[in-house]
């Protein structure tokens, strides 16, 4: 008894454990890279010197792996940090992440002006926390998905896919996938609870309430750090889609009308979090007065976005404008990923028909059975694939298709899947995942990650 009591506690410690040696194979990798890399941006922000190659040669070892974590994204964020948002085109980039960035900068340093090696090094801190706080909060979701408080294979083993994920270096280095990971997992563990609550209660309580309304609010923040947290808002957007053909019927009972409002309630902190930054840019450059009279094109559209804005300028973002030859090659790296969104949603969708007729093999209409043996497990909940599902599927058609790489990392549902493919005793030659089609999944995703890695600290595609 008192074996299985500190069992969770045992894996918890493996876990982080396994985290922080992951993470200390991808930083060597980067730190053994060659040369301050092909593109000499971070170089020429870190040192406007011209003798600066010579220089990069002579500088310590600390800030020579700093510069080769300094790449692509990372120094739009930490250029913000710095000085705020200066140019049109950082606003692509999470304005409340580089502020809450320089915040915990200056603190740190006590320095009003921290050096650029403080800001790099701050954010690996925050990123490398961020992610341990997003696989513990993993573990915990997964564990009241499937029923097992005490941790069990499935859990542990798809905390560990999340570990290995393809986002790689993007975990350590100035980005937002482990925030975004953090919080959008934080949020789905409080909906799930909400829902667990929902289904073992009759009545609607204001914990459930409080539940719904804070998994809201986490899933707002995870907007904020990232756009595609927006997505997250499709959970409610389901509760309240089931909710309309009653409605309609004028069924609705005051327990069903507070849930809809609830959750209403839960879906406007969603969209308040991709709105409030768009705000800040709109008072910035639309207001009367700014630059002279004269405002930004996107100040003047139905709706005035600036995050639409500079990706469709910038960045060439829109439906079907990656479409073309040259981007094939990137459409073949992504492919992998895309077909594994595309496959566990679809199988955690299956899953949850099947097992809402019936849990488990338990006949649901017996009377006598005990309330908890009837509820309607989490991982039953087919809403829950929805975020991940559009996520493939807008990355095939709407953006910059290789960063789904990356960017998958924060969704939990395909962690699961292949969880569940791993842990599963047996499989038919027939089945699309056998366990040969696995291993060659979790390999990939091995060899992937620092494969990327060592390119990252190149400052070398993919990004």
């Amino acid at each position: 008894m008192e074996l299985k009591q500190s069992k969770p506690y045992r894996q918890d410690k493996l876990l982080l454990a396994f985290c922080l040696a992951w993470k200390c194979i991808l930083v060597t990798v980067a730190a053994l890279s060659p040369g301050p890399g092909y593109d000499t941006s971070a170089l020429i922000h870190s040192n406007p010197s011209l003798y600066r190659h010579a220089e990069f040669e002579r500088d310590g070892y600390a800030t020579r792996i700093a510069l080769k974590l300094f790449r692509w994204d990372a120094l739009y964020f930490v250029a913000a940090a710095q000085r705020g948002q200066v140019f049109e085109q950082e606003w692509a980039f999470s304005w409340a992440y580089s502020g809450v960035l320089r915040m915990i900068t200056q603190l740190i340093t006590r320095n009003e002006l921290p050096s650029l090696n403080s800001y790099i090094w701050t954010a690996v801190a925050v990123s490398t926390l961020m992610h341990l706080s997003a696989v513990m909060t993993l573990f915990r979701l997964l564990n009241e998905m499937t029923g097992n408080p005490n941790g069990g294979r499935v859990s542990f083993v798809a905390c560990v896919l999340h570990i290995l994920s393809p986002a790689g270096l993007f975990l350590v280095s100035s980005y937002t996938e482990s925030v975004f990971a953090s919080v959008n997992f934080l949020g789905m563990l409080y909906y799930v609870r909400a829902r667990l609550a929902a289904s073992t209660n009759k009545k609607q309580t204001i914990r459930e309430d409080l539940l719904l309304v804070t998994s809201g609010f986490l899933f707002g923040l995870a907007t904020v750090a990232r756009s595609n947290g927006l997505l997250s808002g499709l959970i409610f957007l389901f509760d309240v889609a089931v909710c309309v053909p009653t409605a309609l019927m004028n069924r609705l009972s005051r327990h069903e009308l507070r849930s809809v409002l609830v959750t209403c309630v839960a879906g406007v902190f969603v969209a308040v979090g991709f709105v409030f930054p768009q705000y800040v840019a709109y008072q910035e450059y639309c207001t009367t007065g700014h630059g002279h009279g004269i405002t930004a094109p996107w100040c003047q559209r139905m709706i005035p976005s600036i995050y639409t804005w500079v990706q469709s300028k910038y960045w060439n973002v829109g439906l079907f404008r990656y479409w073309t030859l040259s981007n094939i090659p990137l459409f073949l790296l992504a492919a992998p990923m895309l077909c594994l969104l595309l496959q566990s949603s679809v199988a955690h969708l299956r899953y949850s028909r099947h097992n809402l007729s019936g849990i488990d093999g338990q006949n649901t209409d017996n009377k006598n059975s005990d309330s908890t043996q009837n509820r309607v497990p989490p991982d039953h909940l087919p809403q829950l694939a929805l975020p991940q599902l559009v996520l493939a599927i807008t990355a095939t058609t709407s953006f910059h298709v290789q960063i789904i790489n990356r960017i998958s990392s924060g969704y939990p549902i395909w962690y699961l899947s292949v969880a569940r493919w791993v842990s599963a005793s047996n499989t038919r030659p027939s089945d699309l995942f056998s366990k040969r089609s696995v291993q060659i999944v979790v390999r990939g995703m091995i060899m992937y990650a620092i494969i990327q890695g060592a390119l990252f600290a190149s400052f070398l595609p993919p990004a």
